[in-house]
Parts: structure tokens; sequence; C-alpha cells
């Protein structure tokens, strides 16, 4: 009896050295770890805030871009029980793209906590903001890509005044467009102009070798399995995607919003590309000017220092 007590009073023991103690260190280090994990999301928030503080310069003018890099330093600015170091400026060379990179400091009890948060940042045109837009639903599928914004089903439905800053369909039809097409063939030449391609009827592109540019309007259905645009693409009707294409610029898709569920479809082996430069030699092509915003096109990279 007295061997049996003798164990179980060890056996009790190593419960308490090996289980009962190590919880307790665990208990004793949790307001720590509360605490590290608090300072460093408040470092976190604070560094994006200095993005955004950032993007207001530029707009606003306090900050002239130059090509290359340009770092403000801010001794005591102090911001949400934190402060901003600096935020860096990193131009290219038409000052259209720029990268933003904001260094902060957060005190967490005794400790200083460093972060660092970057966002690439551009001049996006305030009516033209997504690679494909549509008042249907958009379903891609294949080995197809879409690189930018989808807006699908659309709310309020599209409006073609609205991107072409108040000139109507028919004005773009009677008095602006260069080429005009009724009906044409698959494939219809349409002599790579740079400017605007009004098409009357469906259009069917299925030679790879189809390479146009500008502002094409079609006022009816659009299929594509082949060829290449690089511009903005209205398509009045449904449009249909499918073959190694290439789309740079924006395409809007008015089709779909009469008929529930009636999806526009993106397949094969299709790349469509939000394309600034292929969206301002669109609308330069026709003297069209256009209002421009500060927007943030990449997600937010986030580093601790």
């Amino acid at each position: 009896m007295g061997k049996l007590l003798i164990i179980a009073i060890l056996i009790i023991g190593s419960l308490f050295v090996f289980i009962i103690l190590p919880l307790q260190n665990k208990t004793d280090q949790v307001p720590e770890l509360v605490s590290s994990n608090l300072g460093e999301l408040r470092a976190k928030e604070l560094s994006h805030e200095a993005l955004i503080y950032g993007m207001r310069n530029i707009e606003n003018g306090t900050v002239t871009l130059i090509p290359g890099t340009d770092t403000k330093t801010y001794p005591n600015f102090n911001v949400l029980e934190g402060a901003i170091d600096s935020i860096q400026y990193k131009a290219n060379a038409t000052i259209d793209t720029i990268e933003i990179i904001s260094y902060v400091s957060c005190q967490d009890c005794n400790d200083t906590i460093n972060h660092k948060s970057s966002a690439l940042v551009a001049w996006v045109p305030k009516n033209v903001q997504a690679a494909i837009s549509a008042n249907s639903s958009i379903e891609v599928t294949g080995s197809a890509t879409v690189i930018g914004n989808i807006i699908q089903n659309s709310d309020p439905p599209l409006s073609f005044e609205e991107v072409f800053n108040g000139i109507t369909k028919e004005q773009m039809e009677t008095t602006m467009a260069d080429i005009v097409l009724t009906n044409p063939g698959n494939n219809p030449p349409c002599l790579d102009s740079l400017g605007i391609i009004w098409i009357n009827g469906n259009l069917k592109v299925t030679n790879d070798g189809w390479d146009e540019s500008g502002i094409l309007v079609v006022n009816g259905d659009a299929t594509f399995q082949g060829g290449s645009f690089s511009g903005i693409m209205w398509i009045i009707g449904d449009l249909y995607i499918n073959g190694n294409n290439g789309f740079e610029g924006a395409i809007y898709v008015e089709g779909g919003i009469d008929i529930e569920g009636d999806p526009l479809i993106v397949s094969g082996n299709s790349e469509t590309i939000f394309d600034l430069g292929a969206i301002k030699a669109a609308f330069a092509a026709i003297g069209l000017g256009i209002d421009y915003e500060l927007k943030i096109v990449s997600l937010f990279e986030d580093y601790d220092l």
C-alpha cells in the first residue's frame, strides 16, 4: 500500500512539472503576446493610412513628382498612437505609374514596432476602370485569362454616354466614325484604323491575323475565335470569345440586360488585359479628353522591419 502511495505521489508530481508549470508559463505570456499583436496591427494600420496620405499629397499637388525616387521625411508626424517617419515616391519616366512606400513606427509597451508598406498607384480614367464590364454575368473558362477588374451585372446598367463623355451612339455613328460597315462577312478588313470602327449587324472574327485598334462599336453580337484588338470595344448585343485572342484596353458588353442569366462567355486561350496605354491612345485618336483619378492598382505589400 505504501509503495502504491509513493508511486501515485510521483505521478502527480510529474504531471505538475511537465504539464501544469508549462501551461502556467504560457498563461503568463498571453498578455505579452496580445500586446505585441495589437502593436503590429496598429503599425500596419498606420502604414496603410500613410499610403493614403501620400496619394492625397500627389492629388492636391503638395508633392511634385519627378521620374525616379523622392523621399519625404517627417520628424514629428504623430498619428494613431504612432508616427509616420517617411514616405517614398517612385515614379516612372512618364509619371503615370507610381509606387508609394510608407515607413512608420508605433510604441508597444517598451518596444518600438517599425513597419513598411507599399502600393502601386496609377492615374486611371474615371469612366474606364475595368478590363471587362457587362450588364450580364461573366464566365471565364478554359485557359482564358483576364488581367484587371471585372464588372458583371452592372448596376446601374452600362452607359455609353458616361464612358464617352456625353457622346451618344447616334453621334458617334453618324458624325465621328471613321469606318461604318453593315452586315459584314467574317473577318472584315478595317484597315487597322486607330479611330472609330462602327459595325451594324453581327461581327465574327476567326482569323488570327485580324488585328485592329481604336474604338470598336458593334451594333449586334460579336464572336471572336481569333484575332486581336487594342483600345475600347463596345458590344451592344452579346459577346462570345473562344480562341487564341488578345485584347488590350477595355471591353463593354450591353447584352444580357434583358436576358436573365445569359452570361458573357470568355474561354479558350484568350487574354484580356486592362491596358491604360491602349485606352489613352483610343481616346486621343478621336480628340476626346479624359478625367483621371489616382487609384491603387496593386495590393498592399507589408513588411515588418
